[in-house]
């Protein structure tokens, strides 16, 4: 079934709805958190979209080039956000598919500053309103 013209949204859509949730992958310094002054309104969106999908369930994992020894309070800065935090540079523990376990993560969708950040905005904004109306019609 097609619910987008775009591919990648119309994707999206549909592993949402076949699994009943969706795997974030999420970057952090101007992504969801301000590096640079002058996106700070971008990042705040981002934030505000993510705390919306986490009413339709997701499963939110940290993708970040920090170091070691500053994974914990990146996880930390995440969930004063309000965002529920699954994992951090590795797969939730309960992922029990092959892939993903080897270095990159598997993720439904990867937000970064560096990779699209309005194209993944909107792709998955428009995934989480077709997905609402999907669900609230019951199909």
């Amino acid at each position: 079934m097609r619910h987008h013209a775009n591919f990648y949204t119309n994707r999206l859509v549909k592993e949402w709805l076949k699994n009943d949730k969706i795997i974030i992958a999420c970057d952090l310094d101007d992504t969801i958190i301000p590096y640079n002054e002058e996106i700070k309104e971008n990042c705040k969106k981002m934030v505000n979209l993510i705390l919306e999908c986490q009413k339709e369930n997701i499963i939110f994992l940290i993708n970040t080039a920090r170091s070691e020894h500053q994974l914990e309070k990146a996880k930390q800065q995440v969930e004063e956000l309000g965002i529920v935090v699954h994992g951090v540079n590795e797969m939730h523990p309960e992922w029990d598919k092959p892939y993903g376990l080897n270095g990159k993560l598997y993720a439904n969708i990867f937000l970064d500053d560096r990779g699209g950040f309005w194209d993944t905005y909107w792709t998955l904004s428009n995934a989480l309103s077709i997905v609402r109306h999907q669900r609230k019609n019951g199909n």
